[in-house]
């Protein structure tokens, strides 16, 4: 497993976007928002940068195609060992890629209500963070945070997205795994916090978390 982060492109430019997979120039063309189409591209040149770095070469790439599963979750058709997640928030792009599914989520770690908590997750979560005295906010905060991306990796993991809901999955104490409540299975879970001010985790069943992220210049290709 591989985790890449870069932070998102100030211009999309023509050079870059030759750069992208086919499908993912077509969606930043038909971007309006300038902001958007940066995200976009950004992404797309994190995954590209995955794909080489996994022993692929240049000319693979220009031919790939990503399709979606059932559920939508993007893969790249024909290359069974090769799995990805891209995760946004903020000023960042998260990219994570392994031999096995994989699902990564990355929040960055805005102003938020006790009452997201209660309506969002277990009694057990929400008790866990209301326990935490106000003063303590930031303390607040980095749970509130941790538990939100924890389960969002989780559903990505999955394939089936946030639609599945983020209620059935609840985090332990120490972030080490996260229980699926309805088929009864713990699935292993990462926290990452070299960024500050964003929460960053990944989950897979292989449990093969590697120490650190790696810092992609995004202008490099």
């Amino acid at each position: 497993m591989k985790i890449y982060a870069a932070r998102t492109c100030e211009t999309g430019t023509e050079k870059l976007q030759k750069l992208l997979d086919s499908d993912r120039q077509k969606k930043v063309s038909a971007l309006k928002n300038e902001k958007e189409k940066c995200r976009s591209i950004t992404a797309g040149l994190l995954l590209r940068h995955a794909f080489l770095k996994m022993g692929h070469c240049e000319q693979e790439w220009q031919q790939v195609r990503i399709e979606t599963e059932a559920y939508g979750k993007p893969y790249i058709k024909g290359y069974e060992n090769f799995y990805y997640s891209l995760s946004h928030s903020g000023e960042w792009i998260l990219c994570v890629v392994d031999g096995v599914p994989v699902g990564c989520d990355i929040q960055e770690m805005a102003p938020w209500k006790l009452q997201i908590a209660k309506r969002f997750y277990s009694k057990e979560e929400y008790d866990r963070i209301a326990v935490i005295n106000e003063s303590e906010d930031d303390a607040r905060t980095r749970l509130f945070y941790h538990m939100w991306a924890a389960k969002e990796s989780a559903v990505k993991l999955s394939g089936r997205g946030i639609g599945e809901g983020i209620d059935r999955y609840v985090t332990d104490d120490n972030f080490c795994f996260i229980h699926d409540v309805e088929t009864n299975q713990k699935i292993p879970i990462r926290l990452y916090d070299e960024l500050d001010g964003y929460a960053v985790c990944v989950c897979s069943e292989s449990g093969a978390f590697p120490d650190q992220i790696n810092w992609v210049d995004c202008g490099i290709g």
